[in-house]
């Protein structure tokens, strides 16, 4: 790390396992635009993937501020625990090893977050792509609006009762490191992964605070097949540790709640069970029964999608052509990503030739 650099303000907690090709490719995305904040990477990988990404952190020199640990074998929420447990910037956000948060984006949400003490976490928007290999470089064949939450109700119950109707991930908003360490304090209580490593830390997110999508890019995720999957809810709920992760989550969100409600742990545990069953039926596809049993309700139906069909696409401006027109607003922050993605470093086209069909 090159010491003339002010302290960092914020921290990007990038876990990984097993993949140092990754690893390196978005170390080179960061050197690339010049990014001054600090990058923690916990690597639960075996030593010889280990050795690669040790090889990678290496290549970038004092260019970048990282902070490499090892965790073999480690889970990943008890991965994050580790590296949010180290944390000393006042902000931070977790990025997986294959997308890329935008620098300038995470900036602009340190600034308001510090000016909006109400606020737990916030974000830009976000585009998901897809290429026409299964590895690290390709062409980009599908360009679309990543949906994130954005939660800003009043109170903490109505924030979570919404998030649990419309659920989507709040991991990749910038929070504050209190606020990391209060997520992710009681995951070594539970088992499944889902549970411990993403839906208690993102309901506890929104019972914290409000969420807020600010403007601008800030973060694109790419979609490939070795990419980590959630089972669906049929098969998660099918597993023999889903009851006790339940459980623990349900006992953790119902005692925050009731601190930031002021209501007795009896009335915010019913509020919880409410948002999952909620959660649970609509994972499975479940409909309400006054729903079933309206023919009205079945017309109106079918007449409101014909009408959405007839619509023009919402978020076109996030589709592939748009982003690359230089009179996008996106445009500036999408470049170096799209060049991360498409473009091998020197000598990399051997490797790219070689991810195209696995």
């Amino acid at each position: 790390m090159n010491e003339s650099r002010q302290p960092p303000a914020v921290t990007l907690l990038i876990p990984t396992m097993n993949r140092p090709e990754f690893v390196a490719r978005l170390l080179r995305y960061y050197a690339s635009v010049g990014f001054t904040g600090r990058i923690s990477i916990g690597d639960s990988s075996g030593p010889q993937g280990v050795s690669a990404a040790r090889e990678a952190v290496t290549s970038v020199g004092d260019t970048l501020d990282v902070e490499y640990a090892e965790y073999p074998g480690l889970g990943l929420g008890d991965c994050w625990k580790r590296m949010i447990d180290r944390l000393t910037t006042p902000y931070a956000a977790y990025l997986a090893d294959d997308d890329f948060l935008v620098p300038a984006a995470v900036d602009r949400c340190v600034r308001f977050l510090a000016g909006h003490p109400d606020y737990s976490a916030a974000h830009g928007a976000g585009v998901g792509v897809t290429l026409d290999t299964n590895g690290l470089f390709g062409n980009v064949v599908v360009c679309d609006y990543y949906e994130q939450t954005v939660s800003e109700a009043e109170s903490a119950s109505e924030r979570l009762r919404r998030h649990l109707e419309r659920y989507t991930v709040t991991l990749f908003a910038v929070h504050r490191a209190e606020t990391w360490r209060a997520m992710f304090s009681d995951v070594q209580l539970i088992k499944d992964m889902s549970f411990g490593g993403e839906l208690l830390p993102c309901c506890l997110s929104v019972v914290y605070g409000k969420v807020k999508e600010l403007d601008g890019l800030y973060v694109v995720r790419q979609s490939h097949g070795r990419r980590y999957e959630q089972p669906t809810m049929f098969d998660w709920i099918a597993t023999p540790a889903w009851f006790a992760g339940y459980e623990v989550t349900r006992e953790v969100l119902a005692r925050e709640l009731a601190v930031q409600e002021r209501l007795p742990v009896e009335a915010t545990r019913k509020i919880v069970q409410e948002g999952f069953r909620y959660y649970v039926g609509r994972g499975m596809g479940l409909r309400s029964q006054w729903t079933n049993g309206s023919a009205l309700v079945s017309v109106a139906r079918t007449l409101w999608h014909t009408w959405q069909r007839m619509q023009p696409k919402p978020h076109s401006e996030f589709a592939l052509d748009a982003l690359l027109k230089p009179s996008s607003p996106y445009h500036a922050d999408f470049v170096p990503v799209y060049q991360s993605l498409t473009t091998p470093p020197p000598g990399g086209e051997e490797r790219r030739r070689s991810h195209a069909h696995e």
